[in-house]
């Protein structure tokens, strides 16, 4: 039962993506709530394995690493008015690719948990650095076009 959750749950994440692509619905709130989602459902199934022998605490927090720091950044730029809206991007993907495959590996075959586990780790580190390098880029570009703005409408006055 619980298989058949995780498998109807990424199908309809992937396919509601995909609906809002294709009629052009895409909205700002869907950009946000659909990660922000994603974010819960994992965190909730992976909750639910803490209870029984294959999944300790450390695990688990590697598991939520990457969404946990992405969400607090998120969080707190929007605490200091400062908005980078996150993309997603490749490592991020992979990262999320590998939670689902360690939750099936929980439901079918814990033996794979350990290096699922692992292998989250290390790319949720190389999403967080992605994401943090990439932010920092696309802040610094506005910033200096905002600046190289400001310096040439002082020097033709």
């Amino acid at each position: 039962m619980m298989a058949l959750i995780v498998v109807v749950a990424g199908a309809t994440d992937v396919l509601d993506g995909f609906i809002a692509r294709v009629s052009g619905t895409v909205s700002q709130i869907g950009l946000l709530l659909d990660p922000l989602c994603d974010k819960l459902f994992v965190l909730l199934a992976l909750s639910g394995f803490l209870l029984g022998p294959h999944l300790d605490w450390a695990s688990f927090l590697i598991l939520i690493l990457r969404d946990a720091f992405t969400t607090g950044c998120y969080a707190l730029g929007r605490l200091v008015s400062l908005v980078i809206p996150f993309r997603p991007r490749w490592p991020g993907k992979i990262a999320t690719g590998l939670q689902l495959l360690a939750l099936l590996a929980l439901i079918f075959d814990p033996r794979y948990v350990p290096l699922l586990v692992l292998l989250v780790g290390v790319t949720s580190v190389w999403a967080i650095i992605d994401y943090g390098s990439h932010s920092l880029k696309r802040k610094w570009e506005n910033v200096t076009a905002w600046s190289e703005r400001d310096g040439a409408g002082g020097m033709s006055t």
